[in-house]
């Protein structure tokens, strides 16, 4: 894993559509992130996802 050396400046529970734009976006700020997930999709009933940068209209698999 990457990171600074005493740690990291965020932590992100998470790795779903909020999760993963959130640590996008503070990694354009130069931010050290780590995203924590458990891997399991919550979202596989959607036909289809919204709101996640150039994703839009995809099936969530």
């Amino acid at each position: 894993m990457r990171g600074r050396q005493d740690g990291y400046e965020v932590v992100v529970v998470g790795g779903g559509i909020a999760g993963l734009t959130a640590a996008m976006i503070l990694g354009r700020s130069r931010r050290s992130v780590l995203v924590v997930d458990a891997g399991e999709q919550r979202n596989a009933p959607a036909a289809h996802m919204q709101g996640y940068p150039s994703r839009d209209g995809t099936p969530p698999g």
